[in-house]
């Protein structure tokens, strides 16, 4: 199951609206819904944070990510640029860590290098 389906699933299992969802973690509701049609696939950390105490499930959860053996962090179903970025982050140190964060957080913000989703038919 991809992220924009246990969004949109446990949403309506709990009975909660676009607007509810949206109004919590401080976006529209139509963004909700572009998270949920997989439209926007990429969200801030602290979307990610408000977003998994309204839906009431663990942001590792709703990522689909997992931990290793080690208590490591491990992203599923990625492709091989994700797995070197992973393997690089846990080489940093704290410093190193929240600039590779900041790095992208910037990148994901200033919308240039966003993954647009793909038409079908083109």
């Amino acid at each position: 199951m991809d992220v924009k389906d246990r969004i949109k699933a446990r949403r309506t299992e709990l009975g909660l609206t676009l607007e509810q969802v949206g109004n919590y973690v401080g976006v529209s509701k139509s963004t909700v819904k572009k998270w949920e049609t997989g439209y926007i696939s990429n969200m801030r950390r602290d979307k990610i944070a408000r977003l998994s105490e309204i839906l009431q499930i663990s942001p590792v959860e709703l990522m689909g990510w997992k931990m290793d053996e080690d208590m490591h962090l491990t992203i599923t179903d990625t492709d091989p640029q994700l797995d070197e970025l992973n393997r690089n982050a846990q080489q940093l140190n704290a410093q190193g860590l929240q600039k590779l964060v900041d790095i992208s957080d910037d990148m994901v913000v200033s919308g240039k290098y966003e993954k647009k989703p793909l038409n079908v038919g083109e």
